[in-house]
């Protein structure tokens, strides 16, 4: 519970207890959809998924093409045990793997050749949310990491993501940083075109103004040494507690 202690202020839910988990069934995956949609704009109706979070609820593929493989995709939530028994979700995450021609076709057109900077096993880190009176726990940090260990785990050779650069508070471009990430480029105005809401610009759907953000393309090689094994190996979920 949040309560507050002086104008503009709050205090932060105890206990300050919480766990990651990986995403599993229809639930999941609108929980999921839902922060992509608040926080990013992807598109968001009711009993109608984009492909990772599909994958995530375990609905069957009905690919057009017989010879198009199925991607893999990993989910990951960060839950808290409240006393009274209930979980209750407190941030999230998604990753998805391309092959090398589909993630050619994702990545941005830009100042690089998008056929040389692909792998053949591709992971693309599509965003990690944490609500906002959690943040500060480590749990953007586990979330990140966890998606890494995924896609490490799967054969991934690289790993790319799109980072916000917010003018004002937390990036998440530090967590990048030390990850050993590389910026590839900065793109101005990157969700002009998909992003209906935007928390940072004021923009909402019922009005003609467009997001404005600034974002950046990072990047980054693997295996990556300093990673373990998947922790969501078999169900097995990473968990943790602040000091």
């Amino acid at each position: 519970m949040i309560s507050p202690r002086t104008p503009g202020e709050t205090t932060r839910p105890e206990p300050r207890v919480w766990n990651i988990r990986q995403a599993d069934g229809r639930t999941d995956a609108f929980y999921l959809v839902r922060l992509w949609h608040h926080y990013f704009g992807v598109e968001y109706e009711a009993n109608w998924l984009p492909y990772g979070p599909y994958q995530v609820a375990g609905w069957d593929d009905e690919t057009e093409d017989e010879d198009e493989e199925t991607r893999e995709a990993c989910g990951v939530i960060a839950t808290h045990g409240r006393e009274d028994g209930q979980a209750v979700d407190v941030g999230g995450g998604l990753a998805e793997l391309f092959d090398h021609d589909a993630m050619v076709e994702q990545l941005p057109d830009g100042r690089f050749d998008r056929d040389a900077l692909a792998g053949q096993c591709n992971a693309m880190l599509w965003f990690g949310i944490v609500d906002q009176a959690w943040r500060g726990y480590g749990i953007g940090h586990r979330l990140f990491r966890a998606r890494l260990e995924w896609a490490q785990a799967r054969g991934a050779d690289m790993v790319f993501s799109i980072g916000w650069e917010r003018p004002e508070g937390r990036t998440s471009r530090p967590l990048f940083e030390q990850y050993d990430f590389v910026p590839v480029q900065r793109f101005d105005g990157y969700y002009r075109e998909t992003r209906d809401a935007c928390p940072d610009c004021g923009v909402w759907p019922n009005d003609d103004r467009e997001c404005t953000c600034t974002t950046t393309l990072w990047a980054r090689e693997l295996p990556f040494d300093r990673l373990s094994p998947s922790l969501l190996e078999d169900g097995d979920d990473p968990s943790a507690e602040t000091p």
